[in-house]
């Protein structure tokens, strides 16, 4: 039986117009000599997976449909027979908690089948895709309930200062109706003309007591104890930003810079005369109830501090923790065409292919089978251990490459190349109409992706046959 490939469209949406909620997918079923599969019946299983492409299989749902002349065939997932998973329907999906992917496979009813043929033994994984965006009206659909989460008690109780507010404002306003403006003068007259005095505050606090606090600088004897004007000058000497009180003699410290790193492993009396807000010293003074861990060791000329993942404060390098990349960066010996980390590390694409019309490799298997970002070095230094070191085919004319000194290049995984694939413009020309990735399919086929049509379809073939191009990657 021939081997199908599919070219296909999905379309999310919440289709009222069936009689039920669902997402549309569409797609064309070819065989592998590109013929369209007209006028055929077809079973197609779909699975929608949470997390990663082999997470928790939430829905899995058998379909049954024709295809028309020209290949197509529609269904709604959803809508179908469910056959497994942990929900029991499309609806119960709570799509905030994704991502989501959508894994797909067939089976094309062969003509003249035997009563003994049975399609559940038949079944063609054609991938597994993410969801590019949540079905929004299945996402609005789970705010049905909204009313159980703040109903109208909820929102009454909410808005009660609100309610209260505003009758004392109404209240202000119809106030002179109640109390005229002549009652009001007469009633506080006496009040207006009389100073009032507290006879037990002029017991505690006479005229001159007020008189010399008010003109006194208060001084803290402890402070003047631990940071004498002289001692002060001394300490001071490696922290250049140090702001002194121009009306009293409690002084603060604004900003602390170090001059040089490695006299920053510890600061006695740091608390009295400024703050750290990242974290602390190793000095006893400055304790972990004021917001850190402590340093445990100096740092080196060019570090600065960061806070690490436990919540510690580390040294790590200037340059290092601030320099990042964009997609479209001529860098690395390419162009960044993937970035995360935020844009600390990614992928970099050669700006020309490396070869064209060149087979994948030869029949042995060789466990190329990784996805997934980085992937592709895996895949290809398994390639290169089991077929040789001869430089006729993908893996090996990948990472003979050397593009900007570099000899770190590999053929991409098939996650990897549809990436590049996304950013091909930020790239530049792609004369091929096909491009190897690193993952077998079996011992006879490989993966490729077609970079001509508009879609990026990816498809596996004969990884003997000399018709598709290569183009390195490398990571950074």
């Amino acid at each position: 039986m021939k081997k199908v490939f599919l070219f296909f469209f999905i379309f999310f949406s919440s289709l009222h117009v069936y009689a039920q909620t669902g997402i549309f997918f569409q797609a064309i079923a070819r065989d592998n000599t590109s013929n369209p599969a007209k006028d055929r019946k077809l079973y197609v299983q779909t699975n929608i997976i949470q997390s990663t492409t082999t997470g928790t299989i939430f829905l899995t749902e058998e379909h049954e449909t024709f295809t028309d002349a020209f290949g197509i065939f529609s269904i709604m997932v959803g809508s179908g027979r469910r056959v497994g998973g942990t929900v029991t329907s499309l609806s119960t999906i709570d799509w905030a908690k994704g991502p989501y992917y959508l894994n797909i496979k067939i089976v094309i009813t062969p003509v003249g089948v035997g009563a003994g043929w049975n399609y559940t033994k038949e079944w063609v994984d054609i991938g597994t895709t993410i969801f590019g965006a949540v079905p929004f009206a299945l996402y609005s659909a789970n705010t049905a309930k909204i009313d159980d989460k703040l109903n109208l008690a909820d929102t009454s109780k909410m808005l009660e200062p609100y309610a209260k507010g505003k009758a004392v404002q109404v209240l202000s306003t119809t106030i002179g109706t109640k109390l005229a403006t002549k009652d009001t003068a007469a009633m506080l007259a006496p009040y207006a003309k009389k100073t009032y005095t507290d006879s037990a505050l002029l017991t505690k606090m006479n005229i001159f007591d007020k008189s010399i606090y008010a003109k006194q600088i208060y001084t803290d004897s402890a402070l003047l104890t631990k940071l004498s004007t002289t001692g002060s000058a001394a300490s001071l000497t490696n922290f250049p930003i140090f702001n002194q009180n121009t009306t009293g003699n409690a002084a603060t410290a604004d900003n602390i810079t170090a001059t040089n790193n490695r006299t920053l492993t510890s600061l006695s009396n740091l608390n009295i005369v400024g703050t750290i807000t990242t974290g602390v010293w190793s000095a006893t003074t400055i304790d972990i109830a004021h917001g850190g861990t402590g340093l445990t060791k100096a740092g080196l000329d060019g570090q600065v501090l960061s806070t690490a993942s436990d919540g510690s404060l580390q040294w790590v390098s200037l340059t290092s923790s601030t320099t990042t990349h964009r997609i479209g960066e001529r860098f690395g010996g390419g162009i960044v065409f993937y970035v995360y980390d935020n844009g600390k590390h990614g992928l970099i694409a050669a700006t020309s292919d490396q070869a064209s019309f060149v087979r994948w490799g030869n029949t042995n298997a060789v466990n190329a089978v990784r996805d997934g970002i980085n992937a592709g070095m895996a895949n290809t230094e398994r390639i290169i251990l089991v077929q040789g070191s001869a430089g006729d085919y993908a893996a090996q004319i990948a990472a003979n490459y050397q593009g900007g000194g570099f000899g770190d290049w590999y053929l991409p995984s098939k996650y990897e190349l549809n990436l590049l694939f996304q950013k091909k413009a930020f790239v530049g020309l792609f004369p091929g109409f096909g491009y190897w990735s690193s993952n077998e399919s079996g011992n006879s086929n490989a993966w490729g992706q077609d970079f001509a049509d508009i879609w990026g379809t990816q498809f596996y073939t004969n990884r003997t046959q000399k018709h598709s191009s290569v183009r390195a990657i490398r990571s950074f």
